[in-house]
């Protein structure tokens, strides 16, 4: 007896009821195909490729690899940059009231021990004079030995008595107002740099150089984060609590009210375009569903096949994603742009089968697949 498939039973079943020849039960279509059960596997790759997967959002990964320049500006940022390191530039409307805000803030950070490791907001030598000391003795440790050698002969015992005598000289007849000072508190010279590094000397007395503008309108708060910050929702949750701590102290502050802040650096720049990214991305794959489910209701007028549809697409989508992250490890972010565009590809397979099954209701699955 040759057996007839499922489309011929349901024929058979219809004529039977028909003619009440009796009920005929038909085998279920899991029965058919046993084999089916086996994707339920491909369940433990996926969730190992989903625990797996990082979205790579640098910058310098985006551009070509084999670039020297890009090189270059990967092992700059990786050995030298300090990529914890958040500017803070705050805008007022006079000096005062951009110096006190300054001030304020640097206070309050410096509270939120457990993010954040340290805040400058002025010179270290003019907040830590005791700092300026441990400089200078680097600067002239640092010297060639022959450079030290004259300090260490100047500061001989048999040659101070001449060292100080010599001070006290150029103290009674000095009319330079800087040296009188600085002699003053300096007799022996220590602060008297060597001039390949003299420099670097004047910045100590010259104030808020390098923190603020000239008018003092314009101040930079260094904010440095307490731990790594190596993906972009690390630098994003870490730029959102900054934020949140400086706007409470500016809110409650009548007086620092109209300072206007920015933010700058590594953190603020990745969480940036990391967060830009990936509302693109979404608004891009999101905005794709969309149009496939309105384009499939306007065609069919039908719920149920476009939720099916939607929801194999964001199968095929996370699998996809699980099997890369799976191989990979680290999938590039900008690789999910083209989601959106293999979505827009797949779904006309699946509109064709659908319609393909409208117009030959009678044909099973497999065959309608295969035509």
């Amino acid at each position: 007896m040759e057996l007839c498939d499922t489309a011929e039973l349901e024929l058979c079943a219809t004529l039977m009821k028909e003619h009440q020849l009796g009920p005929v039960h038909l085998p279920h279509p899991s029965l058919k195909h046993p084999g089916r059960w086996l994707w339920l596997f491909l369940v433990i790759p996926v969730a190992l490729g989903l625990a797996r997967l990082r979205f790579d959002v640098e910058v310098f990964d985006l551009l070509p690899s084999d670039l020297p320049a890009v090189e270059g500006l990967k092992l700059y940022q990786q050995y030298f940059a300090n990529a914890r390191e958040l500017l803070i530039t705050l805008k007022g409307k006079t000096g005062e009231q951009t110096e006190e805000a300054a001030r304020v803030l640097a206070e309050e950070l410096r509270r939120e021990t457990n993010w954040i490791a340290g805040v400058t907001w002025e010179p270290p030598w003019l907040e830590h004079p005791e700092q300026a000391a441990e400089l200078m003795a680097y600067l002239w440790f640092n010297q060639p030995p022959s450079v030290f050698g004259e300090l260490t002969n100047r500061l001989a015992p048999s040659r101070l008595t001449e060292t100080l005598a010599n001070t006290r000289e150029e103290l009674a007849t000095s009319l330079s107002p800087q040296e009188i000072a600085r002699l003053s508190y300096d007799p022996f010279g220590l602060t008297r740099l060597p001039e390949n590094i003299a420099g670097a000397a004047p910045a100590f007395g010259e104030g808020q150089q390098g923190f603020s503008s000239s008018d003092g309108t314009f101040r930079i708060v260094f904010v440095q984060a307490r731990g790594e910050l190596r993906s972009y929702t690390d630098c994003e949750r870490w730029l959102e609590a900054v934020k949140a701590t400086n706007s409470r102290v500016l809110t409650n502050k009548p007086a620092l009210r109209g300072v206007a802040l920015g933010y700058t650096g590594r953190p603020a720049f990745v969480a940036e375009v990391a967060s830009g990214m990936q509302h693109d991305i979404t608004l891009s794959v999101g905005g794709t569903a969309a149009i496939i489910a309105g384009l499939f209701w306007l065609a069919h007028r039908r719920v149920k096949p476009m939720l099916w549809l939607l929801t194999l697409l964001a199968a095929v989508l996370g699998s996809t994603l699980a099997l890369g992250g799976l191989i990979f490890g680290t999938i590039n972010v900008v690789s999910m742009g083209f989601a959106a565009i293999l979505l827009g590809l797949a779904v006309d397979y699946a509109v064709v089968h659908y319609q393909e099954a409208l117009a030959h209701p009678n044909l099973m699955v497999p065959q309608i697949r295969h035509a």
